[in-house]
C-alpha cells in the first residue's frame, strides 16, 4: 500500500512539473529548511525567491557546509602553507628622518580596515580567502540567508526567510599575542514579521594548530545571541582570541603558535522548531614572541599576532619627495632585480631574486646566525674593494642587493648572484635603518620570505620620429611602437623628448589596418603627463616646432 501511494505521489509530482503547475524551483523543497551563504551574483535572485516563499536552492544555491578541525600540524608545515599564499600586500614604514642619533623611521602605526564600506569595496572581501589588507588587517563579508519552513504539502514547501550582510573585520597586534574580531550585520531582511522574534547567535570557533595553547577564547567576549529585532538596533559584536607562548627551543626559538578561526551563525525559531547553523570561512593567525623585533632607536615589539597567509612586499616609493633619501638605494635595488646581468660583479646568467612574481628574499636574523651574516658582509666588502679600487669613495658606501640580512646575500646564495654599487653614505645608512624597522613593523621573522617593490619611473617605450610626416603619409612620422608592461604601481605616463628639438609638439595615433587611424593623445610635448593607455601599433604623428629635425620620444610609467 505504501509503495502504491509513493508511486501515485511520484506520478502527480511529475505531472505537475510537466504541466507547469509546479516549477523546478518549488521542486527543490527541503522540509528542514536551510542556511546558506550567497555569492554576490545570486543575492538578487535569492531575495526574489524568498519574497515568493520559494526555496532558493532552485537558483543553484547549496546549503553552507560546516567547518571541521583538521588537527595539529608541525611548525614547518604551517610556515610552508604561509609561503604558498596566492595573495600579497604592500607595506612601508613612514619616511626615514635624520636625527642627532642618525637616520631613524617614524613611530609604528597600524593600517587597519576601519569601516564595513572599506571592507566591502574590496572585491577580495567576498572571496573564499577574504581580504588581507596587511599583516594586521583582515575582513570577510558575505550575505547569509536562512529559510524557515512555513508549511509542506505533498513534498512541496513554502518558506519564510531571514537575510543579512555579515561582515567580520580582524585586527592583529604588534604588541600582544591577541587578535580581535569585530563583526556587523547590515541590510537585514525578513519575509515575515514573526521572524523578528527569531534568535540569531554569533560565535567564533578556533582550532590550535601547533600547541594546545595557540587558541584561547577571551571570556570577556562570549558569544552574542539576540533576536532579529534586537540585531536591527544593535548590529555589532566583538570576539577576542589569546595565545599562550610555548617554551622556546631550537625548533621554535620565536615561540610561534598558529590558530585557525571562523564564525558560526545560528538562527533559532522555536515556534517552527527551526535551528540551523552556518560556518564562515577559515582564516589563519600566527602568534610569536620574537624578542628581536626592534626599530631604532628605542621601539620594541616583543609579541605579535598577524594574518600570515599573504606575501609581504616592502614598498619603496622613491619618487615621493619625503623618501628622496632612499632614491639612490632604491634605484640600485630595482636595477639589480630588473637587469641582473648588467650589475657588478659581472656573472654570466646572473639572476637576482626579490621581485614579486620571482623568488622571494628570506630574512636572516643576524644575531641568531652571526657567522652567515659575517660571511655576507665580508664578501660584499672584499668585492667592493676589488671592483671599486680606483674609485673616489669619499662620502660614499658600498650598497649590496640582496641585503646582507637575507639568506640570498652575497655569500649565502652560492652563485655570486648579487649586486654592489657605490651610493651616498646617507642613502645607504637611511636604507639600512629603514629596512630594519620594516622587519619589526611587519613582524618579518627569521627565515620569513618577502619581496621588494621599488616604485620608480620605468621606461615602457621609445621611438625615433622624423621632424615631419613621412613621404606619402598625411600624419605618420615614426614607425609603430607599443605601450605595455606597465608596473602595477604606475598611475600616469610621462613623455620626454631627447636627441632633437626640445620644443617639438606631436600627437600619438593608433594604426588601424581596417579603418581610420584614431588619435590617442593630442599635442604632447617634452614633459607631458597623460593617463595610461595600453596599446599596440601606436605611432608619432603631426610633429610641429621641429625645424624639420628628427627627435626621440621616451614613454615612462610613473607612480
Amino acid at each position: 500500500m505504501y509503495r502504491s501511494f509513493r508511486y501515485v505521489l511520484s506520478m502527480v509530482f511529475t505531472t505537475f512539473l510537466a504541466m507547469g503547475i509546479l516549477t523546478p524551483v518549488e521542486a527543490q523543497s527541503n522540509p528542514q529548511g536551510g542556511g546558506y551563504w550567497l555569492q554576490e551574483s545570486k543575492v538578487k535572485q535569492a531575495a526574489q525567491l524568498m519574497q515568493q516563499g520559494k526555496s532558493i536552492e532552485g537558483a543553484g544555491v547549496r546549503p553552507a557546509q560546516p567547518q571541521a578541525s583538521q588537527g595539529f600540524k608541525t611548525l614547518q608545515e604551517m610556515r610552508k602553507e604561509d609561503q604558498n599564499s596566492s595573495v600579497s600586500y604592500q607595506s612601508q614604514p613612514g619616511a626615514p628622518q635624520l636625527t642627532a642619533e642618525g637616520w631613524s623611521p617614524p613611530k609604528f602605526e597600524y593600517d587597519y580596515i576601519t569601516t564595513t564600506d572599506e571592507c566591502r569595496q574590496n572585491k577580495a572581501s567576498g572571496t573564499e580567502t577574504g581580504w588581507i589588507k596587511n599583516h594586521y588587517a583582515f575582513c570577510w563579508s558575505h550575505v547569509a540567508t536562512y529559510q524557515v519552513p512555513r508549511k509542506c504539502y505533498l513534498g512541496i514547501c513554502s518558506y519564510d526567510g531571514v537575510q543579512f550582510q555579515f561582515t567580520e573585520i580582524g585586527y592583529g597586534s604588534n604588541h600582544d599575542r591577541k587578535m580581535r574580531v569585530v563583526y556587523y550585520l547590515d541590510d537585514i531582511l525578513i519575509t515575515n514579521p514573526a521572524l523578528n522574534g527569531a534568535k540569531l547567535k554569533i560565535d567564533f570557533s578556533c582550532d590550535p594548530k601547533i600547541n594546545p595553547g595557540d587558541c584561547k577564547e577571551d571570556p570577556d567576549t562570549p558569544a552574542v545571541e539576540r533576536t532579529i529585532a534586537q540585531w536591527k538596533n544593535n548590529n555589532y559584536g566583538i570576539k577576542n582570541f589569546l595565545s599562550d607562548a610555548p617554551p622556546a627551543d631550537d625548533n621554535n626559538p620565536d615561540r610561534i603558535g598558529y590558530m585557525e578561526f571562523w564564525p558560526k551563525l545560528t538562527v533559532t525559531h522555536a515556534p517552527r522548531k527551526f535551528k540551523k547553523s552556518i560556518d564562515g570561512i577559515k582564516q589563519t593567525i600566527r602568534f610569536d614572541s620574537a624578542t628581536y623585533m626592534f626599530a631604532f632607536p628605542d621601539q620594541y615589539f616583543r609579541n605579535g599576532a598577524i594574518f600570515s597567509k599573504t606575501d609581504a612586499v616592502l614598498k619603496v616609493p622613491i619618487t615621493d619627495p619625503d623618501f628622496s633619501i632612499l632614491e639612490e638605494a632604491g634605484e640600485h635595488w630595482k636595477f639589480a632585480m630588473d637587469h641582473p646581468e648588467q650589475t657588478i660583479p659581472t656573472v654570466l646568467g646572473k639572476k637576482i631574486p626579490g621581485a614579486l612574481g620571482d623568488r622571494p628574499l628570506t630574512r636572516l636574523y643576524t644575531r641568531r646566525h652571526p657567522e652567515e651574516y659575517a660571511k655576507n658582509r665580508n664578501k660584499t666588502r672584499s668585492t667592493c674593494d676589488r671592483e671599486f679600487k680606483n674609485e673616489d669613495r669619499t662620502g660614499k658606501q658600498c650598497d649590496e642587493f640582496p641585503f646582507a640580512s637575507t639568506w640570498e646575500g652575497s655569500a649565502m646564495n652560492g652563485q655570486d648572484w648579487f649586486s654592489i654599487r657605490l651610493i651616498s653614505a646617507d642613502s645607504n645608512q637611511a636604507a639600512g635603518s629603514w629596512l630594519g624597522s620594516w622587519y619589526a613593523y611587519d613582524r618579518i621573522l627569521d627565515r620569513d620570505p618577502f619581496y621588494v617593490e621599488v616604485e620608480a619611473p620605468v621606461e615602457v617605450a621609445s621611438i625615433r620620429s622624423e621632424g615631419a610626416p613621412q613621404d606619402g603619409q598625411d600624419h605618420r612620422s615614426s614607425g609603430n611602437f607599443k605601450i605595455d608592461n606597465i608596473p602595477p604601481y604606475a598611475t600616469k605616463l610621462k613623455w620626454t623628448i631627447t636627441d632633437g628639438p626640445a620644443d617639438a609638439h606631436f600627437d600619438v595615433m593608433h594604426d588601424d589596418s581596417f579603418g581610420i587611424d584614431e588619435t590617442i593623445f593630442y599635442d604632447l610635448h617634452n614633459g607631458s603627463i597623460t593617463e595610461i593607455k595600453k596599446s599596440d601599433d601606436l605611432y608619432i604623428a603631426n610633429p610641429t616646432n621641429t625645424g624639420g629635425k628628427s627627435f626621440t620620444v621616451h614613454v615612462t610609467a610613473i607612480p
